[in-house]
């Protein structure tokens, strides 16, 4: 299969484009735009540009509001609630990042919980932005069930995704991002669609049988079992039951774009310098940091990593050289542009560049 190189910035406006041309309003647009090209710049394929069609057929059918507003139903200094009122999770993220940070500025600690919401990406996007050079960031989301818990038959809860970032000095970009199953859906379907094998253990079949076949999946299995599950549990508790969402079994299906996917989130915000020296922080990471690459390897080809070094240096290899789409996903974002009357020029560029 053919692949392109496309300018991150580029790929962002065009998608932007593509959002202003189903009606979201172009600030919008812009911050759902650039979640998923993000994804695509750390190397987190399956959160990227490759949702862009799933989500414009959920505005056009219905599951997301383009013209929503994001209303806020609670507020304290520190804490606030926000009805997402079925926009795009993109959206009422960004809302709810910025009122996070904000009131840990003010205070030292923000926390914002969302319900009503939308799929919401890449977690590590948003606890990257809550973070930025001062603070420590975390988010996370609920899903629908389609994780089964230890013990049960049938699936219970979601593969709630969750992020914490920071920086120190000289280490950036520290990001651990996960959902709580044995892999995220999404990238299963990365593989299904390159024509790779799904690995055994990530999902059990409706009857509860392993199953390597991404569409016969009935339900996914948690990481390390109890733990996984009690992680997923903890990100439920911040996320629905802070924010007055509707639980699990209410929760509507990313499948059916003709209703909201109902789903809630939780974004927090810790000021550093509320507790300590922001310069003794990032050195004290950094020393740490020194210490875990210092260790004794088995292998001496390989170094040890911090969570987040990975996509770090993918990012910087992405900003470079340029995001890699298969001709399959480039031919599917020019359809969907033309679909909002973008002309075949403005998505040339899509493949400008063919990948050697």
């Amino acid at each position: 299969m053919q692949y392109y190189l496309v300018e991150p910035e580029k790929l962002k406006l065009y998608c932007a484009k593509i959002f202003e041309g189903e009606g979201v309003p172009p600030d919008s647009a812009l911050e759902v735009a650039e979640m998923l090209v993000s994804a695509d710049i750390r190397g987190v394929r399956s959160h990227g540009v490759a949702r862009v069609k799933p989500y414009s057929a959920r505005m056009r059918d219905g599951g997301a509001d383009c013209f929503a507003e994001v209303s806020v139903d609670r507020e304290t200094p520190v804490t606030a609630v926000l009805d997402a009122n079925a926009s795009l999770g993109g959206v009422a993220s960004a809302k709810a990042v910025q009122m996070a940070r904000e009131k840990a500025k003010a205070s030292g600690i923000g926390l914002v919980a969302v319900r009503r919401s939308n799929h919401f990406g890449m977690a590590g996007h948003w606890a990257l932005k809550l973070a930025g050079d001062d603070m420590i960031g975390f988010c996370g989301s609920n899903t629908y069930g389609t994780m089964v818990p230890p013990g049960a038959k049938k699936p219970g809860i979601g593969n709630n995704p969750f992020s914490f970032a920071y920086s120190g000095g000289k280490y950036r970009d520290i990001c651990v991002d996960m959902a709580t199953s044995v892999v995220a859906a999404g990238k299963a379907l990365d593989l299904t669609l390159q024509g790779k094998p799904v690995p055994e253990g990530w999902f059990l079949d409706k009857d509860g049988n392993p199953t390597t076949d991404y569409y016969k999946r009935g339900m996914m299995l948690p990481f390390a079992g109890h733990k996984g599950y009690g992680i997923a549990f903890i990100v439920e508790t911040l996320s629905t039951f802070l924010s007055g969402g509707v639980l699990t079994p209410a929760m509507n299906p990313q499948t059916n774009n003709a209703l909201p996917e109902l789903a809630s989130h939780s974004f927090g915000a810790v000021r550093i310098d509320a507790f300590r020296d922001l310069a003794g922080f990032k050195a004290d990471v950094d020393t740490y940091i020194d210490f875990l690459k210092s260790l004794p390897v088995a292998d001496e080809s390989v170094t040890v990593k911090y969570p987040g070094e990975i996509e770090l240096n993918a990012k910087k290899k992405t900003l470079s050289e340029g995001i890699s789409l298969s001709e399959t996903l480039v031919d599917e974002l020019a359809g969907i542009g033309q679909g909002v009357g973008l002309s075949e020029q403005e998505s040339a560029f899509l493949r400008a560049r063919v990948q050697e």
